[in-house]
């Protein structure tokens, strides 16, 4: 089996990121401003965009007359691989507007997700093994590979309520799982100073 993996738009995500880092080192009342507006005008061009359907993402929407779930899943169902400009819009607008009101959070809440993104590329690596592990009770012997539970197929079934269940267990569980784990590595990373830890 060959993976191609969209590197070339991902590092074109990547670099505004880096970018944006002067915008953290601004004085606390105008960071959160400018993170603010940003994430709702990114969040807004994804609605309007979405809205009209003619720019932005190889996936039209479509509309599923009674049944409004379903019409908006069909909304939100952006590329993710490579990523499309609307699957980044609705992405990363949300992010910096939550990202404005993070720092001031206290608590397990604001601690737990503080821990995490200390470790991004680690949680990402490690979740990839971790969802395409195929243990023999939970797989269709029929599938030579991939994950255990097929959601694309639920989805193209319209088994939309099923999908929604087993998609909120299996992030909830993902997430508790990798837990320990991110906490571990973010503990080496505050310890050790290797200049590769950086990326982890």
């Amino acid at each position: 089996m060959v993976f191609a993996y969209p590197l070339l738009r991902w590092i074109g995500v990547m670099l505004p990121g880096f970018g944006a880092a002067g915008a953290f080192a601004r004085p606390p009342a105008e960071r959160t401003a400018l993170l603010r507006r940003a994430g709702i005008a990114l969040t807004l061009a994804f609605v309007v965009l979405r809205a009209f359907d003619v720019y932005g993402d190889p996936r039209g929407g479509s509309v599923h007359p009674g049944e409004p779930v379903a019409t908006a899943m069909a909304f939100m169902n952006t590329s993710k691989y490579p990523p499309s400009l609307l699957f980044l819009l609705m992405t990363l607008g949300p992010a910096a507007w939550l990202t404005s009101y993070e720092e001031h959070w206290h608590g397990w809440v604001s601690d737990t997700l503080t821990m995490f993104g200390r470790v991004p590329f680690a949680f990402y690596v490690a979740h990839l093994y971790l969802i395409h592990a195929e243990p023999a009770a939970g797989r269709d012997p029929g599938r030579a590979s991939g994950p255990a539970v097929d959601v694309q197929r639920l989805f193209s079934e319209g088994r939309i309520r099923a999908c929604r269940s087993v998609g909120c267990v299996a992030w909830a569980l993902v997430v508790a799982l990798l837990y320990q784990f991110c906490r571990w590595m973010a503990d080496v990373k505050a310890r050790r100073k290797d200049w590769w830890l950086s990326y982890l």
